[in-house]
């Protein structure tokens, strides 16, 4: 891509011309943003009845149907000409029995009683560490190479406006 900027010296005023496109931008995003607040809130008076009373209405359903959780033995669901309800079995989770115990107490009983059988020990290499180390040289390319590992460093370009330097009466 071809560039218009034939010396460093340009590159000031290029980046007081970018500063106002970004103010122009974020000017309307802000303008933008609170036109969606502005929408989101009308919304939220416009429906708030609606929302308690269907909050009602659910519930009550779901009391009545937990008072007859008896018709629900041989069926999971029953349907009606204006929709279904039911009762749906989820995941199966492990939790734990009561205040009595925490996941860590639970962690050693299980390897005290099961001998870890239900320990999931998770191996990863660790990246922190052999960063370090390379930064002391206590481990070099040719020792990481050896295990299949480099250690990379990427270059990002960037620009950052220096907003307190520019007075906005010069900016587009």
């Amino acid at each position: 891509m071809a560039t218009q900027i034939k010396a460093f010296e340009q590159l000031d005023a290029v980046l007081l011309k970018l500063a106002g496109f970004e103010t122009v931008i974020a000017k309307q995003e802000a303008a933008m943003n609170g036109k969606i607040q502005k929408i989101r809130d009308e919304f939220d008076q416009a429906t708030a009845e609606a929302r308690k009373e269907k909050i009602v209405i659910e519930q009550d359903i779901e009391v009545f149907c937990r008072s007859n959780k008896v018709e629900f033995e041989k069926t999971r669901s029953k349907d009606f000409v204006h929709g279904s309800i039911g009762f749906r079995f989820n995941t199966p989770k492990v939790g734990v029995l009561n205040k009595k115990y925490t996941i860590k107490t639970a962690m050693e009983l299980i390897k005290r009683i099961f001998d870890g059988k239900y320990v999931r020990t998770k191996e990863e290499i660790n990246k922190e560490l052999i960063l370090a180390d390379y930064a002391e040289n206590k481990i070099d390319d040719q020792k990481l190479s050896a295990v299949g590992l480099k250690v990379d460093q990427d270059e990002t370009f960037y620009i950052a406006i220096k907003w307190d330097q520019i007075e906005q009466k010069a900016i587009v």
